[in-house]
């Protein structure tokens, strides 16, 4: 009996969160006689800094050399030459070589990214590069609404071949984490934890998430009421930065699953001043409100929150602080919201694969 056909999505690396995402839609393709891996690189600068890259079974390497271009370096990835996958998943990027390749060929070729260009100002050139790669895949995925409508409404794709297939982390486990939670170990995080003003960080400690600013807010904020501090969860290339926020600031390297929930329950808020990113589904799966800043360079995920879900802080630390406390001090007594409605990684690599499995049955 021959093999099924394969699907092959390439990464930059595989990071911690995404394990349970492939994981998943590994298994619902599976289900349909449907091979997977993906094929990755190795993390470097501010990822590597993070220190949550993980090498699971169906994980490949890819090869890749920088190339000096136009006075840039453009990474050039190449698959392994036995490798040959009847469906590429690759990344909607307007330099991506492999996808590039792939589009002149006959086997299928599926586009994964934002869609629009949301953490940096890409310009016009960037835009029409990636426009018209988007039109020679098969079909493309983005993770919110907005990155689809712009490649419809601007980059004039077809809609029927760009699908929103959302984006997660493992909400739904977090949420059941959070919800089993009971009296007698409320009782012993509380003694850990005694009630009082606390906020939360999750996510890489690097520029775009403007640690600089969280930290002096965190100062400012400890300042003003001595019973305060901010839970950093996360690591980075900014993270011995923290040090000079004193108390202030409790940093716990990695928390996921059962010790991120457990934290859910004794803050009021998660701040995040700089880039709003899959931290927004976490918020989610919390019932808790996120405190962010004018900042406009935020990931698709933070359209996934809803008025009240995400609430717009002065862009100046002490400003933000001195809200921030005012409004946690009415959480203190409130009643969280836990929306039902929210990504999962169910849902996520259903959608995944059901554009996968419709592109190999055309």
């Amino acid at each position: 009996m021959s093999a099924g056909p394969l699907v092959v999505v390439t990464q930059p690396y595989v990071p911690a969160y995404r394990v349970p995402l492939f994981e998943s839609v590994r298994e619902k393709l599976s289900r349909q006689g449907i091979r997977f891996l993906v094929a990755a690189g190795h993390p470097v600068g501010a990822q590597a800094a993070r220190g949550d890259r993980e090498s699971p079974a169906w994980r490949i390497d890819i090869r890749s050399k920088g190339v000096h271009l136009g006075g840039r370096t453009v990474e050039w990835r190449a698959l392994p030459s036995d490798l040959q996958p009847d469906v590429l998943v690759s990344e909607l990027e307007a330099l991506n070589n492999l996808a590039w390749m792939r589009s002149f060929g006959r086997r299928k070729l599926v586009l994964w990214g934002h869609g629009r260009p949301y953490v940096n100002d890409a310009g016009a050139l960037s835009d029409r590069i990636e426009w018209t790669l988007a039109r020679r895949a098969d079909a493309v995925m983005t993770y919110a609404d907005g990155g689809r409508d712009y490649l419809v409404e601007n980059g004039k794709l077809d809609p029927d071949s760009v699908v929103a297939i959302g984006n997660s982390t493992d909400s739904a486990s977090l949420r059941a984490a959070y919800k089993a939670v009971d009296a007698a170990e409320m009782e012993h995080l509380l003694r850990r934890w005694p009630r009082a003003p606390r906020a939360l960080f999750v996510g890489g400690l690097d520029a775009a998430k403007r640690i600089d600013f969280l930290i002096d807010a965190a100062i400012a904020a400890r300042q003003m009421d001595p019973r305060f501090t901010l839970i950093v969860v996360g690591m980075g290339e900014m993270q011995d930065a923290l040090s000079r926020a004193g108390d202030a600031i409790e940093h716990i390297p990695a928390a996921r699953g059962v010790e991120l929930a457990r934290l859910g329950h004794v803050v009021q808020a998660i701040w995040m001043p700089g880039r709003i990113g899959l931290v927004a589904v976490d918020a989610l799966a919390l019932g808790l409100p996120i405190f962010s800043t004018s900042y406009r360079y935020h990931a698709p995920e933070a359209e996934f929150l809803r008025a009240g879900e995400r609430i717009t802080l002065p862009d100046d630390p002490p400003a933000f602080a001195e809200r921030a406390l005012s409004l946690m001090a009415e959480e203190l007594v409130g009643n969280r919201i836990l929306r039902s409605d929210i990504p999962t990684i169910d849902s996520v690599s259903q959608n995944f694969a059901d554009v996968v499995i419709k592109v190999l049955d055309r």
